[in-house]
């Protein structure tokens, strides 16, 4: 059981300093307690469909490393109440940031430009082909570059706004993009889907 002090900056210090000793000790289990339980709850109210557990014990250390790194130093607070409120703050800010980008890759690899690209090829290649072939694409260095922007923008309909031609205009392209990915090998085809998948990884990636 945590014993509360009126003033908690001389603990404070000691687990700054002195992590070895009872009081830090004793303070570092309660934060880290209190962490733990932070992040389950607003995992389970609030993104319960997007965080793992994984991704919850992940978050927990994130936080722990951030409190000893350099944000308990910030804290100016005297009370367990004040420390438990900053704690709480970070680890909010925290959860809903890996929430947020957990969402972004899972939006991105399977969003409906993704998926639209992809259904052009025959079929999903081995694991030994895509570690194989991600690197290239048999793809033109224009059709290459056309659809990394579709990936990157996630929608024909933001890629019209983004180049100020109609949206008739993208179908079209498309259209003769996937004619020629039709004309391919199945092999350049399988190609083609690995390096879909890596470029879209890539994409949600690069938004975080």
């Amino acid at each position: 059981m945590y014993n509360e002090p009126t003033n908690i900056r001389p603990q404070l210090e000691l687990l700054l300093t002195d992590r070895r000793s009872p009081e830090a000790r004793e303070l570092y289990m309660m934060l880290a307690g209190y962490i733990d339980r932070r992040v389950q709850r607003t995992t389970r109210f609030r993104y319960s469909n997007v965080l793992s557990m994984v991704d919850q014990e992940e978050i927990v250390g994130e936080v722990v490393l951030q409190l000893i790194g350099g944000a308990l130093a910030r804290f100016r607070g005297h009370s367990i109440g004040e420390l438990l409120a900053f704690v709480r703050m970070i680890c909010d800010r925290t959860v809903g940031h890996t929430a947020r980008k957990r969402i972004r890759e899972r939006d991105t690899l399977a969003g409906a430009a993704r998926e639209e690209i992809a259904a052009w090829t025959s079929r999903s290649p081995r694991p030994d082909q895509v570690i194989r072939l991600v690197p290239e694409t048999p793809l033109s260095d224009t059709d290459a570059e056309y659809l990394q922007t579709l990936l990157q923008v996630g929608s024909q309909a933001a890629l019209a706004r983004a180049q100020g031609v109609s949206r008739a205009a993208v179908t079209q392209r498309l259209h003769r993009i996937r004619d020629r990915i039709a004309d391919m090998s199945p092999e350049a085809q399988d190609a083609t889907r690995a390096w879909v998948q890596a470029v879209a990884f890539k994409s949600a990636q690069a938004i975080d």
